[in-house]
Protein backbone atom coordinates (compact mmCIF):
# COMPACT_ATOMS: atom_id res chain seq x y z
CA UNK A 1 0.00 0.00 0.00
CA UNK A 2 3.08 2.01 1.06
CA UNK A 3 4.02 1.89 -2.80
CA UNK A 4 0.74 1.98 -4.44
CA UNK A 5 0.01 5.40 -2.57
CA UNK A 6 3.60 6.95 -3.47
CA UNK A 7 2.69 6.22 -7.55
CA UNK A 8 -0.90 7.18 -6.66
CA UNK A 9 0.85 10.49 -6.06
CA UNK A 10 3.22 10.34 -8.57
CA UNK A 11 0.68 10.32 -11.59
CA UNK A 12 -1.69 12.92 -9.54
CA UNK A 13 1.44 15.20 -9.44
CA UNK A 14 1.84 14.68 -13.23
CA UNK A 15 -1.81 15.39 -13.59
CA UNK A 16 -1.65 18.27 -11.80
CA UNK A 17 1.62 19.70 -13.81
CA UNK A 18 -0.19 18.83 -17.15
CA UNK A 19 -3.68 20.84 -15.84
CA UNK A 20 -1.21 23.99 -14.84
CA UNK A 21 0.77 23.97 -18.78
CA UNK A 22 -2.97 22.94 -20.16
CA UNK A 23 -4.35 26.08 -18.23
CA UNK A 24 -1.35 28.94 -19.34
CA UNK A 25 -1.46 27.22 -22.57
CA UNK A 26 -4.97 28.67 -22.63
CA UNK A 27 -4.32 32.11 -21.63
CA UNK A 28 -1.41 32.86 -23.51
CA UNK A 29 -1.84 30.70 -26.44
CA UNK A 30 1.04 30.75 -29.15
CA UNK A 31 1.67 34.29 -28.09
CA UNK A 32 4.40 33.63 -26.11
CA UNK A 33 6.39 32.16 -28.78
CA UNK A 34 5.89 35.67 -30.32
CA UNK A 35 6.55 37.63 -27.34
CA UNK A 36 9.78 35.92 -26.73
CA UNK A 37 11.01 36.35 -30.30
CA UNK A 38 10.79 40.00 -29.54
CA UNK A 39 13.01 39.57 -26.83
CA UNK A 40 15.64 37.78 -28.52
CA UNK A 41 17.72 40.94 -29.54
CA UNK A 42 19.37 41.18 -26.40
CA UNK A 43 20.99 38.40 -24.13
CA UNK A 44 19.49 40.10 -20.89
CA UNK A 45 15.84 40.33 -22.25
CA UNK A 46 16.54 36.92 -24.18
CA UNK A 47 17.48 35.85 -20.34
CA UNK A 48 14.30 37.64 -18.69
CA UNK A 49 11.52 36.54 -21.45
CA UNK A 50 13.13 32.97 -20.69
CA UNK A 51 12.28 33.28 -16.66
CA UNK A 52 9.06 34.29 -17.88
CA UNK A 53 8.29 31.60 -19.83
CA UNK A 54 9.40 29.34 -17.34
CA UNK A 55 7.32 30.21 -14.93
CA UNK A 56 3.91 30.59 -16.53
CA UNK A 57 5.15 27.18 -18.59
CA UNK A 58 6.67 25.61 -15.63
CA UNK A 59 7.42 22.03 -17.29
CA UNK A 60 10.66 21.18 -19.04
CA UNK A 61 9.17 19.35 -21.87
CA UNK A 62 7.25 22.42 -22.28
CA UNK A 63 10.25 24.87 -22.39
CA UNK A 64 12.10 21.79 -24.34
CA UNK A 65 9.26 21.81 -27.06
CA UNK A 66 9.18 25.85 -27.17
CA UNK A 67 12.89 26.17 -27.38
CA UNK A 68 12.96 23.53 -30.93
CA UNK A 69 9.54 25.44 -31.82
CA UNK A 70 11.49 28.58 -32.42
CA UNK A 71 14.10 27.65 -33.35
CA UNK A 72 11.99 25.75 -36.32
CA UNK A 73 10.41 29.09 -36.90
CA UNK A 74 12.14 32.13 -37.01
CA UNK A 75 15.57 32.95 -37.65
CA UNK A 76 17.24 32.09 -34.00
CA UNK A 77 20.22 30.65 -33.60
CA UNK A 78 20.89 28.23 -30.66
CA UNK A 79 23.59 30.41 -29.24
CA UNK A 80 20.75 33.22 -28.81
CA UNK A 81 18.25 30.37 -27.97
CA UNK A 82 20.34 29.63 -24.65
CA UNK A 83 19.86 32.54 -23.10
CA UNK A 84 16.13 32.05 -23.33
CA UNK A 85 16.88 28.53 -21.96
CA UNK A 86 18.70 29.15 -19.55
CA UNK A 87 16.38 32.05 -18.15
CA UNK A 88 14.10 29.50 -18.63
CA UNK A 89 15.66 27.02 -16.68
CA UNK A 90 15.39 29.50 -13.51
CA UNK A 91 11.51 30.52 -13.80
CA UNK A 92 10.57 27.03 -13.95
CA UNK A 93 12.01 26.71 -10.23
CA UNK A 94 9.40 29.03 -9.09
CA UNK A 95 7.19 25.91 -9.53
CA UNK A 96 9.62 24.21 -6.99
CA UNK A 97 9.45 27.06 -4.43
CA UNK A 98 5.84 26.80 -4.19
CA UNK A 99 5.83 23.34 -3.36
CA UNK A 100 8.12 23.84 -0.54
CA UNK A 101 5.68 25.99 1.27
CA UNK A 102 3.90 22.70 2.57
CA UNK A 103 0.26 23.97 1.44
CA UNK A 104 -0.92 20.74 1.26
CA UNK A 105 -3.30 20.95 3.85
CA UNK A 106 -5.25 23.67 1.81
CA UNK A 107 -4.65 21.42 -1.81
CA UNK A 108 -8.89 21.62 -1.28
CA UNK A 109 -9.24 25.39 -0.92
CA UNK A 110 -7.16 25.13 -4.89
CA UNK A 111 -9.24 22.13 -5.83
CA UNK A 112 -12.82 24.05 -5.36
CA UNK A 113 -11.63 27.40 -6.83
CA UNK A 114 -10.28 25.33 -9.97
CA UNK A 115 -12.65 23.21 -10.46
CA UNK A 116 -15.60 26.23 -9.85
CA UNK A 117 -13.95 28.09 -12.47
CA UNK A 118 -13.14 25.20 -15.08
CA UNK A 119 -16.26 23.50 -15.21
CA UNK A 120 -18.72 26.01 -14.77
CA UNK A 121 -17.34 29.38 -16.22
CA UNK A 122 -17.13 29.80 -19.70
CA UNK A 123 -15.22 32.95 -20.20
CA UNK A 124 -11.77 31.25 -21.81
CA UNK A 125 -9.42 33.61 -19.17
CA UNK A 126 -11.43 32.24 -16.38
CA UNK A 127 -11.26 28.37 -17.79
CA UNK A 128 -7.92 29.18 -17.61
CA UNK A 129 -7.25 30.01 -14.71
CA UNK A 130 -9.61 27.43 -12.90
CA UNK A 131 -7.76 24.60 -14.84
CA UNK A 132 -4.48 26.25 -13.27
CA UNK A 133 -5.38 26.59 -9.62
CA UNK A 134 -6.78 22.78 -10.27
CA UNK A 135 -3.63 21.53 -11.01
CA UNK A 136 -1.84 23.27 -8.07
CA UNK A 137 -4.31 21.83 -5.96
CA UNK A 138 -3.55 18.45 -7.42
CA UNK A 139 0.00 18.66 -7.41
CA UNK A 140 -0.48 19.65 -3.19
CA UNK A 141 -2.75 16.52 -2.52
CA UNK A 142 0.23 14.54 -4.67
CA UNK A 143 2.65 15.86 -1.94
CA UNK A 144 0.85 15.34 0.82
CA UNK A 145 0.01 11.95 -0.60
CA UNK A 146 3.51 10.78 -1.09
CA UNK A 147 4.93 12.49 2.33
CA UNK A 148 2.17 9.95 3.91
CA UNK A 149 3.36 7.14 2.27
CA UNK A 150 6.82 8.26 2.86
CA UNK A 151 6.47 8.53 6.60
CA UNK A 152 4.72 5.08 6.77
CA UNK A 153 7.64 3.90 4.65
CA UNK A 154 10.07 5.38 6.85
CA UNK A 155 9.10 2.89 9.78
CA UNK A 156 10.28 0.27 8.17
CA UNK A 157 13.75 -1.07 8.94
CA UNK A 158 14.95 -2.72 5.57
CA UNK A 159 13.18 -0.09 3.13
CA UNK A 160 15.63 2.93 5.38
CA UNK A 161 18.75 0.45 4.90
CA UNK A 162 18.09 0.34 1.57
CA UNK A 163 17.76 4.37 0.73
CA UNK A 164 20.57 4.64 3.26
CA UNK A 165 22.98 2.37 1.17
CA UNK A 166 21.43 4.68 -1.65
CA UNK A 167 22.95 7.49 0.05
CA UNK A 168 26.46 6.10 -0.26
CA UNK A 169 26.29 6.38 -3.79
CA UNK A 170 25.86 9.69 -4.95
CA UNK A 171 26.41 9.46 -8.43
CA UNK A 172 23.76 6.40 -9.16
CA UNK A 173 21.83 8.99 -7.62
CA UNK A 174 22.44 11.61 -9.99
CA UNK A 175 21.74 9.82 -13.18
CA UNK A 176 18.84 7.68 -11.96
CA UNK A 177 17.01 11.11 -10.79
CA UNK A 178 17.98 12.14 -14.53
CA UNK A 179 16.06 8.98 -16.36
CA UNK A 180 13.24 9.92 -13.97
CA UNK A 181 12.64 13.51 -14.99
CA UNK A 182 13.11 11.99 -18.63
CA UNK A 183 10.45 9.39 -17.77
CA UNK A 184 7.96 11.73 -16.15
CA UNK A 185 9.09 14.91 -18.21
CA UNK A 186 8.83 17.30 -15.94
CA UNK A 187 11.79 18.02 -13.62
CA UNK A 188 9.57 19.94 -11.01
CA UNK A 189 7.51 16.36 -10.24
CA UNK A 190 11.11 14.53 -9.99
CA UNK A 191 12.33 17.18 -7.50
CA UNK A 192 8.86 17.30 -5.35
CA UNK A 193 8.96 13.79 -5.45
CA UNK A 194 12.34 13.99 -3.84
CA UNK A 195 11.26 16.53 -1.41
CA UNK A 196 8.60 14.24 -0.40
CA UNK A 197 10.37 11.66 0.65
CA UNK A 198 13.23 13.56 2.01
CA UNK A 199 10.56 15.64 4.30
CA UNK A 200 9.03 12.04 5.53
CA UNK A 201 12.55 10.85 6.84
CA UNK A 202 12.82 8.02 3.94
CA UNK A 203 15.43 9.66 1.95
CA UNK A 204 18.89 11.37 3.79
CA UNK A 205 19.26 15.23 3.72
CA UNK A 206 22.48 14.95 1.53
CA UNK A 207 20.65 12.63 -0.80
CA UNK A 208 18.57 15.73 -2.00
CA UNK A 209 21.25 17.55 -3.52
CA UNK A 210 22.47 14.91 -6.18
CA UNK A 211 19.12 14.24 -6.46
CA UNK A 212 18.09 17.99 -7.50
CA UNK A 213 21.56 18.03 -9.82
CA UNK A 214 19.91 14.65 -11.66
CA UNK A 215 16.62 16.43 -12.25
CA UNK A 216 18.46 19.42 -13.70
CA UNK A 217 20.10 16.89 -15.99
CA UNK A 218 16.94 15.43 -17.19
CA UNK A 219 15.94 18.80 -18.59
CA UNK A 220 18.90 18.72 -21.17
CA UNK A 221 18.33 15.22 -21.95
CA UNK A 222 14.64 15.85 -22.79
CA UNK A 223 16.11 18.98 -24.50
CA UNK A 224 18.56 16.75 -26.81
CA UNK A 225 15.46 14.17 -27.65
CA UNK A 226 12.97 16.64 -28.36
CA UNK A 227 15.76 19.09 -30.75
CA UNK A 228 17.85 16.41 -32.09
CA UNK A 229 16.33 16.42 -35.78
CA UNK A 230 17.82 19.67 -36.70
CA UNK A 231 21.39 21.20 -36.38
CA UNK A 232 20.25 24.17 -34.16
CA UNK A 233 18.13 21.70 -31.75
CA UNK A 234 21.65 19.73 -31.34
CA UNK A 235 23.67 22.56 -31.02
CA UNK A 236 21.35 24.19 -28.30
CA UNK A 237 21.16 20.63 -26.62
CA UNK A 238 24.53 20.04 -25.81
CA UNK A 239 25.52 23.82 -25.08
CA UNK A 240 23.14 23.28 -22.47
CA UNK A 241 24.59 20.06 -21.02
CA UNK A 242 27.87 21.81 -21.04
CA UNK A 243 26.64 23.85 -18.83
CA UNK A 244 24.79 21.79 -16.56
CA UNK A 245 26.86 19.13 -16.93
CA UNK A 246 29.77 21.37 -15.57
CA UNK A 247 27.59 23.21 -13.01
CA UNK A 248 26.78 19.76 -11.04
CA UNK A 249 30.19 17.97 -12.40
CA UNK A 250 31.72 20.59 -9.44
CA UNK A 251 29.57 19.98 -6.99
CA UNK A 252 29.31 16.19 -7.46
CA UNK A 253 33.07 15.79 -7.62
CA UNK A 254 32.93 17.85 -3.30
CA UNK A 255 30.65 14.83 -2.65
CA UNK A 256 29.18 14.44 0.76
CA UNK A 257 31.35 16.85 2.34
CA UNK A 258 30.25 19.52 -0.43
CA UNK A 259 26.62 18.27 0.05
CA UNK A 260 26.64 18.99 3.88
CA UNK A 261 28.43 22.34 3.60
CA UNK A 262 25.72 23.42 0.52
CA UNK A 263 22.89 22.54 2.71
CA UNK A 264 24.65 24.34 5.78
CA UNK A 265 23.76 27.53 4.03
CA UNK A 266 21.17 27.06 2.62
CA UNK A 267 18.12 28.15 5.82
CA UNK A 268 14.60 26.24 6.60
CA UNK A 269 13.54 22.70 6.41
CA UNK A 270 14.78 20.09 3.50
CA UNK A 271 12.23 20.75 1.32
CA UNK A 272 12.88 24.52 1.21
CA UNK A 273 16.47 23.61 0.97
CA UNK A 274 16.37 21.41 -2.10
CA UNK A 275 13.37 24.48 -3.46
CA UNK A 276 16.58 27.24 -3.02
CA UNK A 277 19.33 24.76 -4.09
CA UNK A 278 17.22 24.30 -7.40
CA UNK A 279 16.58 28.32 -7.44
CA UNK A 280 20.64 29.01 -6.81
CA UNK A 281 21.81 26.65 -8.71
CA UNK A 282 19.86 27.61 -11.90
CA UNK A 283 20.16 31.59 -11.57
CA UNK A 284 24.26 31.55 -10.83
CA UNK A 285 24.86 29.08 -13.76
CA UNK A 286 22.63 31.17 -15.68
CA UNK A 287 24.22 34.28 -14.69
CA UNK A 288 27.59 33.04 -15.41
CA UNK A 289 26.49 31.47 -18.71
CA UNK A 290 25.67 34.92 -20.15
CA UNK A 291 28.87 36.66 -20.64
CA UNK A 292 30.48 33.73 -22.32
CA UNK A 293 27.48 32.61 -24.91
CA UNK A 294 29.52 34.19 -27.80
CA UNK A 295 32.50 32.45 -27.67
CA UNK A 296 30.23 28.95 -26.45
CA UNK A 297 28.18 29.33 -29.15
CA UNK A 298 31.94 29.28 -31.50
CA UNK A 299 32.58 26.34 -29.99
CA UNK A 300 29.09 24.64 -30.39
CA UNK A 301 29.43 25.69 -34.79
CA UNK A 302 33.37 24.16 -35.00
CA UNK A 303 31.45 20.65 -32.81
CA UNK A 304 28.71 20.38 -34.95
CA UNK A 305 28.67 22.08 -38.67
CA UNK A 306 26.23 23.56 -40.37
CA UNK A 307 24.37 21.87 -42.92
CA UNK A 308 24.72 22.78 -46.89
CA UNK A 309 21.61 23.78 -49.54
CA UNK A 310 22.52 20.08 -50.13
CA UNK A 311 22.23 18.44 -47.30
CA UNK A 312 19.01 19.71 -46.06
CA UNK A 313 16.19 17.43 -46.26
CA UNK A 314 12.28 18.44 -45.10
CA UNK A 315 10.83 16.28 -41.83
CA UNK A 316 8.58 13.69 -43.33
CA UNK A 317 6.06 15.40 -41.13
CA UNK A 318 5.75 18.25 -38.98
CA UNK A 319 2.57 16.95 -37.19
CA UNK A 320 4.87 16.15 -33.87
CA UNK A 321 2.78 13.95 -31.55
CA UNK A 322 4.90 15.14 -28.51
CA UNK A 323 3.85 18.86 -29.22
CA UNK A 324 -0.16 17.65 -28.37
CA UNK A 325 0.91 17.77 -24.99
CA UNK A 326 1.19 21.78 -25.41
CA UNK A 327 -2.04 22.97 -28.25
CA UNK A 328 -0.88 25.84 -29.31
CA UNK A 329 2.54 24.52 -30.33
CA UNK A 330 0.98 21.63 -32.26
CA UNK A 331 -1.99 24.44 -34.51
CA UNK A 332 1.56 25.74 -35.52
CA UNK A 333 2.74 22.39 -36.47
CA UNK A 334 0.09 21.35 -38.71
CA UNK A 335 0.03 25.17 -40.06
CA UNK A 336 3.37 24.40 -41.17
CA UNK A 337 2.41 21.08 -42.90
CA UNK A 338 -0.69 22.81 -44.35
CA UNK A 339 2.06 24.60 -46.47
CA UNK A 340 2.77 20.99 -48.13
CA UNK A 341 -0.67 20.96 -49.42
CA UNK A 342 -0.05 24.46 -51.20
CA UNK A 343 3.59 22.94 -52.63
CA UNK A 344 1.73 19.75 -53.92
CA UNK A 345 -1.19 22.06 -55.39
CA UNK A 346 1.49 24.45 -57.16
CA UNK A 347 3.37 21.49 -58.40
CA UNK A 348 0.41 19.74 -59.86
CA UNK A 349 -0.61 23.12 -61.60
CA UNK A 350 2.73 23.23 -63.30
CA UNK A 351 2.52 19.29 -64.20
CA UNK A 352 -0.78 20.00 -65.97
CA UNK A 353 0.56 23.36 -67.57
CA UNK A 354 4.19 21.28 -68.87
CA UNK A 355 0.94 18.43 -70.14
CA UNK A 356 -0.81 21.29 -72.35
CA UNK A 357 1.77 22.50 -74.27
CA UNK A 358 4.51 19.37 -73.84
CA UNK A 359 1.64 17.21 -75.42
CA UNK A 360 2.36 14.41 -73.15
CA UNK A 361 -0.51 12.46 -71.55
CA UNK A 362 1.82 10.35 -69.66
CA UNK A 363 2.17 13.32 -67.26
CA UNK A 364 -1.38 12.37 -66.25
CA UNK A 365 0.08 9.71 -63.55
CA UNK A 366 2.44 12.30 -61.99
CA UNK A 367 -0.79 14.34 -61.57
CA UNK A 368 -2.65 11.76 -59.62
CA UNK A 369 0.59 10.93 -57.49
CA UNK A 370 0.77 14.80 -56.54
CA UNK A 371 -3.19 14.26 -55.61
CA UNK A 372 -2.62 11.63 -53.87
CA UNK A 373 -0.11 12.83 -51.10
CA UNK A 374 -2.69 15.92 -51.10
CA UNK A 375 -5.13 13.83 -49.80
CA UNK A 376 -2.86 11.57 -47.56
CA UNK A 377 -1.67 14.93 -45.90
CA UNK A 378 -5.29 16.44 -45.51
CA UNK A 379 -6.35 12.99 -43.58
CA UNK A 380 -3.29 13.18 -41.87
CA UNK A 381 -3.75 16.73 -40.36
CA UNK A 382 -7.65 15.87 -39.65
CA UNK A 383 -6.30 13.34 -37.40
CA UNK A 384 -3.59 15.44 -35.47
CA UNK A 385 -5.83 18.22 -35.08
CA UNK A 386 -8.85 15.93 -33.81
CA UNK A 387 -6.11 14.55 -31.33
CA UNK A 388 -5.63 18.57 -29.90
CA UNK A 389 -8.53 19.37 -27.68
CA UNK A 390 -10.84 22.68 -27.42
CA UNK A 391 -10.62 22.68 -23.94
CA UNK A 392 -7.17 23.47 -23.84
CA UNK A 393 -7.47 26.38 -26.32
CA UNK A 394 -7.85 29.42 -26.17
CA UNK A 395 -10.92 31.23 -28.25
CA UNK A 396 -8.31 32.44 -30.58
CA UNK A 397 -6.56 29.33 -31.06
CA UNK A 398 -9.94 27.20 -31.13
CA UNK A 399 -11.10 29.56 -34.54
CA UNK A 400 -7.48 28.75 -35.63
CA UNK A 401 -7.65 25.41 -35.40
CA UNK A 402 -11.17 25.11 -37.07
CA UNK A 403 -9.57 27.52 -39.98
CA UNK A 404 -6.47 25.07 -40.56
CA UNK A 405 -8.84 22.27 -40.86
CA UNK A 406 -11.37 23.96 -42.73
CA UNK A 407 -8.83 24.93 -45.34
CA UNK A 408 -6.98 21.87 -45.92
CA UNK A 409 -10.82 20.43 -46.89
CA UNK A 410 -10.57 23.13 -49.25
CA UNK A 411 -7.40 22.49 -50.74
CA UNK A 412 -7.79 18.60 -51.04
CA UNK A 413 -11.02 19.91 -53.00
CA UNK A 414 -8.67 21.67 -55.29
CA UNK A 415 -6.43 18.94 -55.61
CA UNK A 416 -9.55 17.06 -57.19
CA UNK A 417 -10.82 20.07 -59.00
CA UNK A 418 -6.90 20.14 -60.84
CA UNK A 419 -7.45 16.32 -61.58
CA UNK A 420 -10.78 15.96 -62.64
CA UNK A 421 -11.79 19.20 -64.30
CA UNK A 422 -8.35 20.81 -65.38
CA UNK A 423 -6.79 17.55 -66.25
CA UNK A 424 -9.63 16.24 -68.58
CA UNK A 425 -9.73 19.80 -70.09
CA UNK A 426 -6.20 19.76 -70.62
CA UNK A 427 -6.69 15.51 -72.24
CA UNK A 428 -9.56 17.02 -74.45
CA UNK A 429 -7.11 19.81 -75.86
CA UNK A 430 -4.20 17.45 -76.58
CA UNK A 431 -6.16 14.84 -78.44
CA UNK A 432 -7.73 18.00 -80.63
CA UNK A 433 -4.17 17.93 -82.12
CA UNK A 434 -4.12 21.54 -82.47
CA UNK A 435 -3.14 24.61 -80.55
CA UNK A 436 -5.02 27.10 -78.98
CA UNK A 437 -5.75 30.67 -80.76
CA UNK A 438 -2.93 33.21 -79.60
CA UNK A 439 -5.74 34.94 -78.36
CA UNK A 440 -6.82 31.99 -75.94
CA UNK A 441 -3.21 31.30 -75.54
CA UNK A 442 -2.36 34.54 -73.94
CA UNK A 443 -5.87 34.63 -71.58
CA UNK A 444 -4.76 30.92 -70.57
CA UNK A 445 -1.62 31.96 -69.57
CA UNK A 446 -2.58 35.17 -68.15
CA UNK A 447 -5.35 33.26 -65.87
CA UNK A 448 -2.46 30.68 -64.95
CA UNK A 449 0.16 33.29 -64.08
CA UNK A 450 -2.30 34.78 -61.55
CA UNK A 451 -3.40 31.21 -59.87
CA UNK A 452 0.47 30.85 -59.05
CA UNK A 453 0.80 34.07 -57.78
CA UNK A 454 -1.90 33.79 -56.04
CA UNK A 455 -0.71 29.97 -53.93
CA UNK A 456 2.12 31.78 -53.02
CA UNK A 457 0.27 35.03 -51.34
CA UNK A 458 -2.05 32.39 -49.60
CA UNK A 459 1.16 30.84 -48.66
CA UNK A 460 2.29 34.07 -46.94
CA UNK A 461 -1.39 34.78 -45.78
CA UNK A 462 -2.08 31.26 -43.95
CA UNK A 463 1.21 31.99 -42.02
CA UNK A 464 0.59 35.62 -41.31
CA UNK A 465 -2.75 36.38 -40.51
CA UNK A 466 -2.76 39.53 -41.19
CA UNK A 467 -6.45 41.01 -41.77
CA UNK A 468 -5.15 43.61 -44.14
CA UNK A 469 -3.58 41.27 -46.26
CA UNK A 470 -6.54 38.97 -46.27
CA UNK A 471 -8.96 41.72 -47.12
CA UNK A 472 -6.23 42.39 -50.47
CA UNK A 473 -6.95 39.18 -50.92
CA UNK A 474 -10.30 39.14 -51.39
CA UNK A 475 -10.31 42.06 -53.69
CA UNK A 476 -8.42 39.94 -55.78
CA UNK A 477 -10.57 37.47 -56.25
CA UNK A 478 -13.24 39.51 -57.36
CA UNK A 479 -11.30 41.18 -59.78
CA UNK A 480 -10.80 37.34 -61.07
CA UNK A 481 -14.57 37.03 -61.36
CA UNK A 482 -14.71 40.09 -62.94
CA UNK A 483 -12.29 39.38 -65.65
CA UNK A 484 -13.51 35.69 -65.98
CA UNK A 485 -17.17 37.43 -66.71
CA UNK A 486 -15.67 39.82 -69.35
CA UNK A 487 -13.71 36.81 -71.00
CA UNK A 488 -16.81 34.76 -71.09
CA UNK A 489 -19.32 37.80 -72.53
CA UNK A 490 -16.88 38.67 -75.33
CA UNK A 491 -16.58 34.58 -76.27
CA UNK A 492 -20.44 34.67 -76.47
CA UNK A 493 -20.36 37.60 -78.62
CA UNK A 494 -18.21 35.42 -81.05
CA UNK A 495 -18.93 32.95 -84.24
CA UNK A 496 -20.19 29.44 -83.10
CA UNK A 497 -17.87 28.03 -84.71
CA UNK A 498 -15.20 29.88 -82.61
CA UNK A 499 -16.93 28.93 -79.46
CA UNK A 500 -16.49 25.56 -79.81
CA UNK A 501 -13.40 25.88 -80.70
CA UNK A 502 -12.36 26.98 -77.83
CA UNK A 503 -14.48 25.51 -75.59
CA UNK A 504 -11.40 23.41 -73.73
CA UNK A 505 -9.51 26.84 -73.24
CA UNK A 506 -13.55 28.32 -71.35
CA UNK A 507 -13.12 25.04 -69.43
CA UNK A 508 -9.91 25.40 -68.01
CA UNK A 509 -10.02 29.03 -67.45
CA UNK A 510 -13.00 28.26 -65.88
CA UNK A 511 -11.29 25.31 -63.52
CA UNK A 512 -8.12 28.30 -62.80
CA UNK A 513 -11.21 30.83 -61.33
CA UNK A 514 -12.66 28.26 -59.03
CA UNK A 515 -9.26 27.28 -57.43
CA UNK A 516 -9.05 30.89 -57.02
CA UNK A 517 -12.49 31.44 -54.79
CA UNK A 518 -11.63 28.51 -52.75
CA UNK A 519 -8.25 29.99 -52.40
CA UNK A 520 -9.54 32.87 -50.60
CA UNK A 521 -11.92 30.73 -48.23
CA UNK A 522 -8.65 31.10 -45.40
CA UNK A 523 -8.66 34.65 -46.06
CA UNK A 524 -12.42 35.08 -45.19
CA UNK A 525 -12.38 33.19 -42.04
CA UNK A 526 -8.97 35.53 -41.01
CA UNK A 527 -11.24 38.60 -42.00
CA UNK A 528 -14.11 37.25 -39.81
CA UNK A 529 -11.89 36.77 -36.98
CA UNK A 530 -10.31 39.88 -36.65
CA UNK A 531 -13.45 41.45 -37.48
CA UNK A 532 -15.13 39.40 -34.20
CA UNK A 533 -12.20 40.17 -32.04
CA UNK A 534 -11.55 43.61 -33.21
CA UNK A 535 -8.02 43.07 -33.76
CA UNK A 536 -5.65 45.52 -36.43
CA UNK A 537 -2.82 44.45 -38.22
CA UNK A 538 0.09 45.80 -35.91
CA UNK A 539 3.31 46.05 -37.56
CA UNK A 540 5.86 44.87 -35.19
CA UNK A 541 9.78 46.21 -36.68
CA UNK A 542 12.72 44.38 -36.93
CA UNK A 543 14.39 44.69 -33.36
CA UNK A 544 18.29 45.94 -33.54
CA UNK A 545 21.03 43.58 -32.03
CA UNK A 546 22.75 44.67 -29.44
CA UNK A 547 26.93 45.28 -30.09
CA UNK A 548 28.23 41.51 -29.75
CA UNK A 549 25.04 39.63 -29.91
CA UNK A 550 25.84 38.49 -33.82
CA UNK A 551 28.19 35.37 -33.23
CA UNK A 552 25.23 33.23 -33.91
CA UNK A 553 23.88 35.11 -37.08
CA UNK A 554 25.18 32.72 -39.44
CA UNK A 555 22.88 31.38 -42.22
CA UNK A 556 20.73 28.04 -41.41
CA UNK A 557 19.06 25.93 -43.98
CA UNK A 558 16.86 24.94 -41.35
CA UNK A 559 15.63 27.74 -40.63
CA UNK A 560 13.71 28.24 -43.51
CA UNK A 561 10.19 27.80 -44.90
CA UNK A 562 9.75 23.80 -46.12
CA UNK A 563 11.64 23.63 -49.36
CA UNK A 564 9.74 23.67 -52.19
CA UNK A 565 10.27 20.82 -54.87
CA UNK A 566 10.34 20.81 -58.77
CA UNK A 567 8.36 18.56 -60.72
Amino acid sequence: MVFLNIATGVILLLLGMRYVRKGLDRLFGSHLIDWLQQMTNNRYKAFFGGMVAGTIAPSSTAIAMLSVQMLSRTALSAGRMLAVVLGANVGITVAVQLLAFRLQDYSGVFLLAGGIGFLFLTRAIFRGIGQMLLGIGLIFLAMGIIGSAGTAAATNSDLKLLFGVVDRYPLVVFLGTALLTVALQSSTASIGLGIALAGSGLLLGTTIVPWVLGANLGITLTMMITGWGSTEGRRLAIGSLLIKGCGALVILLGSSPLFVLILHFLPGAIDRQAANLNTFFNLILGLAALPLLSPLSRVLRFLIESQTIDDFREPDSYLDPLLLQTPSLALNQAAREELRLLDEIKLMLRTVWMMIWGKNVRLVSKIEDHQQRIESTHDELKDYLSQVSDENLSEGDVDWKFMVLDYSQELAAIGTLIRRDLCDAAIRQIQLNEDPSPEDREELESFYARTLERIEKATALLMSRDPGSAEEFIREKEQINVQFRRSRKSRLERPLAVQSASSNVVDMIGCLRRMNSQLTSIAYAIVRDSTQSGETPVHNPEPELEEGWTADDSPKPEAKQPAKKES
